[in-house]
């Protein structure tokens, strides 16, 4: 959290000196008054802002480990859980908008359903996963994620803005909602006593999510063009870094030691990146056409893991580390107001 509040204090700078030099440019012998040039401006010529909207496919992987007691023992890694292959179709919303030409604001918002995947749940005895006593190889079917960000900051504009570079600072929220069915035990030895093979009423579910600040930069390169359909081409580079708070709640459905519909929760904080482009063809009619990916990757530090028991009592354990990591390429297209 100091470097977040760090990188504000940076970013609320950057935002005066800009808004200070603007202020400090010359102006023509001629120049109508304030008065007169505020009620001859438009709208349009304080604010411009364009909406995407895309379709994407999108690969998921989630993973996280406990430990035997919240000292990190016993052994270090008690039980692991992995969702991979998270095969996702997803809609995107996106807005960027100038302001005045100095400020930038951009956000968006997209859902997704899982549509396929696969789940690893192993359990050890031993440190460093040996000892492994149960191993159940399951699908994922169905469930979503959805994803929200919003951030703002300077506009600084160089060769006839041909390019543009905008420091930010933002907020972003990611669920994931995961199930695991179909249910395949393929590996049991002592202490477990489950045989191998396929069991039915396996419904498990686990909702993740990730919240907090970040900052970052958008560059924006745009190539004007006079022939053909396309009267602007432009690439959008974006990076961000993240502080995440992590929670999530899990109901494991054929554990009957476990109380229902919440068997346990997740909690700890971490950081992570972010990091796309994006492709922009921009016709004379407002209209225009995108093509981009978009990846990100983030990882907690260690946290705690709460167990509700059928009884009544809980129990906490080390929650060793949570990993996401997600790739999305998507095409849409977009309007300018």
């Amino acid at each position: 959290m100091r470097h977040f509040l760090v990188a504000l204090g940076i970013v609320v700078l950057v935002c005066l000196q800009a808004s200070h030099v603007s202020s400090q440019s010359p102006e023509p012998e001629n120049q109508a008054s304030p008065e007169a040039s505020e009620n001859n401006a438009t709208l349009h010529d304080r604010v411009s802002t364009t909406f995407d909207l895309s379709a994407g496919y999108r690969v998921d992987k989630l993973n996280w480990h406990i430990a035997g007691n919240l000292q990190g023992t016993d052994p270090n890694v008690r039980s692991e859980l992995t969702w991979s292959d998270l095969n996702i179709y997803q809609l995107k919303l996106a807005n960027r908008t100038f302001i005045k030409d100095h400020v930038y604001v951009r956000g968006h918002l997209d859902v997704g359903l899982v549509a396929s995947g696969d789940n690893r749940d192993v359990d050890y005895n031993g440190d460093d996963r040996t000892q492994e006593f149960s191993r159940s190889l399951n699908g994922v079917d169905g469930n979503d994620v959805w994803d929200g960000s919003v951030a703002v900051g300077p506009r600084f504009a160089f060769f006839g803005s041909s390019l543009v570079v905008c420091p930010l600072l933002g907020y972003a929220v990611s669920e994931q909602d995961l199930n695991i069915v179909d249910g395949y035990q393929a590996f049991t030895a002592p202490p477990a006593t489950t045989g191998t093979g396929p069991f039915p009423g396996l419904d498990s579910r686990y909702q993740a999510r990730w919240k907090g600040p970040w900052i970052g930069m958008d560059l924006l390169f745009s190539i004007a063009s006079t022939e053909g359909l396309f009267s602007e081409i432009g690439v959008i580079f974006t990076a961000e870094y993240h502080w995440v708070d992590y929670d999530a709640e899990a109901n494991w459905n054929l554990r009957a030691d476990f109380q229902h519909p919440v068997s346990f929760t997740h909690e700890a904080e971490g950081s992570g990146l972010a990091a796309g482009a994006k492709i922009l063809f921009e016709t004379k009619k407002h209209w225009g056409l995108t093509v981009g990916m978009h990846m990100q990757e983030m990882t907690t530090d260690p946290g705690v893991d709460r167990m509700y028991y059928a009884d009544g009592t809980a129990a906490d354990t080390r929650l060793n580390e949570v990993h996401w990591r997600s790739f999305t390429f998507e095409a849409g297209f977009s309007y300018r107001f």
